[in-house]
C-alpha cells in the first residue's frame, strides 16, 4: 500500500503517513493506490481531512522518482605540459660563470673564484715558515759572536742577540710567531695569512741583516782601538752558533716571502679601497725615509759611507728599510686580503722597535735600522712615527673593510 498523497509505502493499519503526515483513514488492507502528484506546496497541514481520493484498483503501484544522482559526470580532465620558467636561473649553484660548484659568485665585478676554507695542509710555505722560526727563536738564546785579544791588552768578551739591542729577542719571537701562523691560515686557504708569513719573513731577513751587520762592525770597531793603542796583540773573532742561525734564518725568511706571492693574485672579493692602499703606501714611505734624515748636524751620506761603521754594516742597515718598503707598498699597493697581511707582516718587527724605543723600555731599545745618523738618544723621528700610525691605522681599516664585505656576502640570498 501506499500513501494516497505522497506515495511512499505504507504498512496495513498505520494511520498517519509517516513521510508527509498526511492521514490514512479510509485506506483499506490490500488496495492500491497510485501516489498523487499534489504540488508540495499544496500539501495540507497536519491534521487536516483529505477528500477522498480515487481509486483505481487495477492501475500498478508508481514508485516514488529516484533522485538526482550527485555524482554526474564532470568535464574530461584535460593534462597540460608544463612550460620552462622565465627569469630564473634553475642551478644558480652549477660551475660556470658563477664560479666553483658550490661557491659564491665573486662580488665586485671579478670574475675569480672567491677563496674557500680547505682543510689544513703542510705546503712549502709552512715549512719554510717553520724552518726560519725556529732558526730565529735559538739564535736569540745561544752567542752570537765573540772575540778574544791575546797580548798587551788581553781581553775576551762575547755577545748574544740582545747585546746589540735590548728589543731584538722579543722582535725575533714576534717574527717568528707570525710566520707560523700566517703559514698555517694560509695553508687552509686564508690568503691573507700567507701575506702575513710573507711581510714577516721579509721582517725577519731585515732584522737579522742587521745584527750580522752589527758583528762585522763590532769586529771592525775592536781592531782599530787595538790599532790606535799601540804594543802587541793577537785578535782572534769567531762567529758563534747564533751568527750562524740567524744567517739561515734571514735566508729562509726571503724564501717565505717568495713563497708567499703566489697568493698574491686574485681571490675572487672586490678589491680593498683604494684609499686605504694610498694611505697605507704614504705611511710606508715615510717609514722608509724617517731612520735615514740625520739629525744634530749629522749628514746625509752617513747612511750610505762613514769612517766609523764599515761598508758592509750600513748596506745591511739600508736592507731594513729597504725590505719594509717592499713588503709596505707590495702589500697595500695590491689592495687584497693578500696585500693587508703582508704589509702588517713587513712592520711587525718594525712597530715593536718603534714602540720600544718612544717609550725608552730596555737598556738598549734601538729604533727601527738601528736609529738615526747622529742620534743621541732613542727617540724616533718624527717622520719615523706618523709612518708607523698611518700604516697600522691602514691595516685596521683594510681588515675592518674586508670583513664587513664578508659579512655582506654571506646575507646575500
Amino acid at each position: 500500500m501506499f500513501c494516497p498523497s505522497c506515495g511512499t509505502a505504507v504498512q496495513p493499519g498505520q494511520k498517519f503517513c509517516t513521510e508527509c503526515g498526511g492521514t490514512l483513514a479510509g485506506l483499506a488492507a490490500g488496495s492500491t493506490f497510485a501516489p498523487s502528484a499534489m504540488d508540495e506546496s499544496t500539501t495540507p497541514p497536519f491534521g487536516t481531512a483529505l477528500p477522498p481520493p480515487s481509486v483505481t484498483p487495477t492501475a500498478a503501484p508508481v514508485a516514488p522518482a529516484a533522485p538526482a544522482d550527485p555524482f554526474e559526470a564532470t568535464a574530461a580532465l584535460t593534462v597540460v605540459e608544463q612550460t620552462s620558467p622565465t627569469g630564473y636561473d634553475p642551478n644558480p649553484w652549477d660551475a660556470g660563470a658563477t664560479g666553483a660548484a658550490g661557491q659564491w659568485p665573486a662580488q665586485g665585478g671579478d670574475t675569480g673564484q672567491v677563496s674557500a676554507v680547505q682543510p689544513f695542509r703542510i705546503t712549502p710555505l709552512v715549512a719554510v715558515s717553520a724552518v726560519a722560526a725556529v732558526l730565529a727563536v735559538a739564535s736569540a738564546f745561544v752567542k752570537v759572536a765573540s772575540f778574544e785579544v791575546a797580548g798587551d791588552f788581553a781581553n775576551q768578551q762575547s755577545f748574544k742577540l740582545n747585546d746589540f739591542a735590548s728589543n731584538l729577542t722579543v722582535g725575533a719571537i714576534i717574527a717568528a710567531v707570525l710566520l707560523v701562523g700566517g703559514s698555517v691560515l694560509g695553508a687552509t686557504g686564508r690568503r691573507v695569512g700567507s701575506g702575513v708569513a710573507g711581510g714577516a719573513g721579509l721582517a725577519l731577513a731585515g732584522t737579522f741583516g742587521w745584527v750580522i751587520g752589527q758583528v762585522i762592525a763590532q769586529f771592525d770597531l775592536q781592531e782599530v782601538l787595538l790599532l790606535g793603542g799601540g804594543g802587541s796583540f793577537t785578535l782572534t773573532t769567531t762567529q758563534e752558533v747564533g751568527f750562524w742561525l740567524a744567517v739561515g734564518a734571514a735566508g729562509m725568511g726571503v724564501v717565505a716571502f717568495v713563497l708567499s706571492l703566489s697568493s698574491a693574485g686574485n681571490d675572487g672579493h672586490a678589491p680593498i679601497n683604494p684609499a686605504i692602499g694610498v694611505l697605507g703606501a704614504l705611511g710606508t714611505l715615510a717609514v722608509v725615509v724617517g731612520p735615514l734624515i740625520p739629525m744634530n748636524g749629522a749628514a746625509l751620506g752617513d747612511n750610505f759611507t762613514n769612517d766609523f761603521i764599515p761598508p758592509a754594516s750600513l748596506y745591511l742597515r739600508l736592507a731594513v728599510v729597504v725590505l719594509i718598503g717592499v713588503g709596505g707598498l707590495l702589500g697595500f699597493l695590491a689592495n687584497r686580503r693578500w696585500g693587508l697581511g703582508m704589509a702588517l707582516g713587513a712592520i711587525s718587527v718594525g712597530a715593536w722597535q718603534w714602540v720600544t724605543a718612544i717609550t725608552e723600555s730596555g737598556d738598549i731599545p734601538l729604533g727601527i735600522a738601528g736609529g738615526n745618523p747622529g742620534a743621541t738618544d732613542f727617540t724616533p723621528h718624527v717622520v719615523t712615527t706618523i709612518g708607523v700610525v698611518v700604516m697600522l691605522l691602514a691595516i685596521v681599516a683594510g681588515l675592518l673593510a674586508a670583513a664587513q664585505q664578508r659579512t655582506a656576502q654571506r646575507a646575500l640570498p
